[in-house]
């Protein structure tokens, strides 16, 4: 937040309050729900976005009045039921809208209609709870699932009721615009029943405003779908091939846009379910057509929940983590390439080394010696001193520096296989038989299982069933097995067999000479160490609830930061403007993460300072990869970043060194943008780490911009039964 740095804390809370206000009246709540309801299912963000889509539905106003009269009446039951969310994201106000809309668009304007549409309501409700729970249960998404059931339901009374059929509407052919652009938009109009081309132009304004990535999914879908129709000589302008093209986009956005990363492999998925909803599209709507039945958006939903259940992990490791919590795809790759900098790579399982202090990588991925074929990714360790394993002739296993040291969790786990009876081999021997040696097998989760070989006889100190955590004591390092001299054996394997075919995994919170890394997968012969926590750092970049911290700039003005608990138990800074981001506190580490809320200078140069902070006292170096609408950009590259999110990006390098001077740590950062993978800009920030009072001070130097910030004030706020406070913090001399 910007305001003078004499404002006062207490009138600003008052402001801050007075500006909130209209969110909480229920009115502006109803208004706010309704209208975000039309483009739930597409996980719209933009207020404009889904006003587009009002606008398309308003195209045929009788059409959009029974449409938005429906979005009411499922609001208004949902609240007279006393529930606050039926299906996530408050999927059932899009189908009742749609379920309203489709009343509209095939029963002409008549009171009794009228009462139809509002009756999509409460069975919008009732169906959304009822099928939303089966589909949880099979981790599917209920998209507009309750719309097939419901629409077709209301179409059934409204034939009952011999309500009048509207008039087909007439087509308007654009003569100047290319037939394969009118018939995109045509199909665009065509998921929210405005099969026009004014209502395609609304629908693909809402999709560019949003993410450009389904703008590009939505034109690969309707290619893929007209090239079919002509294949299959079905005309594109038919009902049934522009509905074909409708359920092609639709399977595609999902499939490949807003339940994974964008990339080549989510590309494939979404044209490969474009095909698939092209030709289920024509099936249903012959099958249907006997029974005066439109398809709907059965075609879509059905080609989307197949590809979901086949896709999966259980079915092949490749699908691991492919699926995402549903998100715009730009949002998706922000998430993807800063979790895979962080060592959250869904194609890589993350583990800590196996050891404390300092060891020498013996073997490692593709070594020459074991890790071939299907057991290539492992690691070996030992210790070396001055170039040798062993002191003296190295002729007994006590000679090795390793031997006998002690191993320890890499993961979160349980001991499901273990053996401590072999005997140790004398060096330069190995035990063709037992090629693991004594062992403990961890399971992981996901059917990934960590096995840590070639321990000492005798010297396993866990037990079947035991749960582990990180750093817990497993045994000694020993020579069992097929070792010819003492050291530690690392690896990720698919199944519970030993032996079985390992996977690619990496070490994370380690030190690679004085690089710090997350992701690490070290060299044969390189050093790695597992640095030292400072409990003084640790302590003094710990936040509480409640905490609130004001940075003052020389130009008077501020930045007031406080720690919230979001509802789904998320720490999160949160700064007056409405910017926020989330907060996550590991044993070695303080992250920040998932920044939304309003666009604020300030805020976003204290993130970059401070984005990912290592809590080690050691001087070190590291990398990160945060989201590129950070960085202050000049107006061209913000465009640019706008209009090419695949291949955008940015990344960080960050250095920490001890000021032995103010007795503090100087955290200095390197900011660039990278335009397919070359670097186009950059910017460097600074912060200053103190062992008591934590990020005492931060900067930002960019073209055209500087900000130095230094911590004026801090304070909690007040709760119920606890009185606030806040004090000044003086300048350091």
């Amino acid at each position: 937040m910007t305001v003078p740095r004499g404002d006062n804390p207490e009138r600003r809370a008052a402001i801050e309050v007075k500006c909130q206000a209209p969110a909480e009246r229920p009115l502006f709540k109803f208004v706010h729900d309704l209208v975000y309801g039309y483009g739930s299912f597409m996980f719209f963000t933009r207020p404009s976005a889904n006003l587009l889509l009002v606008a398309c539905t308003m195209m045929r106003p009788w059409v959009g009045l029974l449409g938005m009269l429906a979005g009411i009446s499922t609001l208004l039951w949902r609240r007279w039921l006393g529930l606050s969310l039926v299906a996530a994201g408050g999927l059932e106000v899009v189908n009742g809208i749609l379920a309203g809309l489709l009343v509209g668009y095939f029963f002409a304007p008549d009171w009794r209609a009228m009462a139809l549409g509002l009756c999509a309501g409460p069975f919008a409700v009732l169906v959304s709870a009822w099928m939303g729970d089966g589909l949880r249960r099979a981790n599917l998404p209920l998209l507009s699932g309750s719309f097939v059931v419901v629409g077709a339901g209301l179409l059934a009374v409204g034939r009952a009721m011999a309500l009048p059929f509207a008039p087909p509407p007439v087509l308007v052919p654009v003569e100047w615009m290319p037939a394969p652009v009118y018939e995109f938009l045509r199909a665009l109009g065509g998921i929210y029943l405005t099969r026009t081309v004014e209502g395609g132009a609304f629908v693909l304004a809402a999709l560019a405003l949003s993410s450009r990535t389904l703008v590009l999914l939505a034109v690969m879908a309707h290619a893929i779908a007209q090239i079919t129709l002509l294949g299959l000589g079905i005309p594109a302008g038919s009902l049934a091939g522009s509905s074909a093209a409708s359920a092609a986009i639709m399977a595609a956005i999902m499939t490949g846009g807003l339940f994974t990363a964008p990339g080549a492999r989510a590309a494939g998925v979404a044209g490969f379910s474009a095909l698939c909803a092209t030709v289920a599209a024509l099936s249903l709507y012959n099958a249907l057509f006997f029974m005066a039945l439109p398809p709907l958006s059965l075609p879509f939903l059905v080609v989307t929940w197949l590809v979901m259940l086949t896709l999966r992990p259980e079915h092949g490791a490749a699908w691991n983590r492919y699926w995402l919590a549903p998100s715009l795809p730009e949002r998706s790759l922000e998430r993807a390439r800063q979790a895979e900098a962080r060592g959250l790579s869904p194609h890589s399982v993350g583990l800590r080394a196996p050891f404390f202090g300092r060891w020498d990588v013996y073997q490692s991925f593709d070594g020459p010696h074991t890790h071939q074929g299907p057991w290539r990714h492992a690691l070996d360790f030992h210790r070396m001193v001055d170039g040798h394993a062993y002191r003296g002739d190295g002729a007994q296993l006590a000679d090795f520096y390793c031997f006998g040291q002690i191993v320890r969790s890499p993961a979160w786990g349980q001991v499901v296989a273990l053996r401590a009876d072999l005997a140790d081999n004398a060096p330069g021997e190995v035990d063709p038989v037992n090629c693991w040696g004594n062992y403990v097998l961890i399971a992981i989760g996901n059917d990934n299982y960590v096995l840590v070989a070639h321990l000492r006889q005798g010297s396993v100190s866990v037990a079947l069933g035991e749960t582990l955590v990180p750093g817990h004591p497993l045994g000694q390092c020993g020579n069992s097995g097929r070792s010819p001299q003492p050291h530690i054996h690392l690896h990720v394997q698919v199944g519970m067999a030993l032996g079985s075919p390992t996977r690619p995994f990496h070490l994370s919170g380690i030190c690679i000479d004085h690089r710090f890394v997350l992701d690490g997968i070290p060299a044969e012969r390189e050093k790695v160490a597992v640095p030292h926590v400072s409990e003084a750092l640790k302590r003094s970049l710990h936040y509480q609830i409640g905490q609130r911290l004001a940075y003052g700039c020389a130009d008077g003005t501020e930045l007031v930061l406080e720690v919230d608990l979001g509802p789904t138990n998320t720490f999160g800074l949160v700064a007056g403007s409405g910017a926020r981001i989330l907060l996550a506190e590991t044993d070695n580490l303080l992250a920040l993460y998932e920044r939304f809320g309003a666009r604020d200078r300030l805020f976003d140069a204290f993130v970059l300072a401070a984005g990912l902070t290592p809590l080690i006292d050691i001087e070190a170096e590291w990398s990160d990869a945060p989201p590129a609408r950070l960085l202050p950009l000049p107006p061209p590259l913000r465009a640019m970043r706008w209009l090419l999110p695949g291949l955008i990006g940015a990344k960080s390098h960050y250095r920490r060194d001890w000021d032995a001077e103010t007795q503090a740590w100087q955290q200095s950062g390197t900011h660039c943008l990278t335009l397919a993978g070359r670097v186009v800009w950059q910017c460097r920030s600074g912060a200053l780490i103190t062992e008591g009072g934590g990020i005492v001070g931060f900067s930002l130097d960019a073209p055209g911009m500087a900000i130095q910030a230094r911590l004026t004030r801090l304070g909690f706020k007040s709760d119920t039964g606890v009185e606030g406070w806040e004090q000044p913090v003086a300048r350091a001399s």
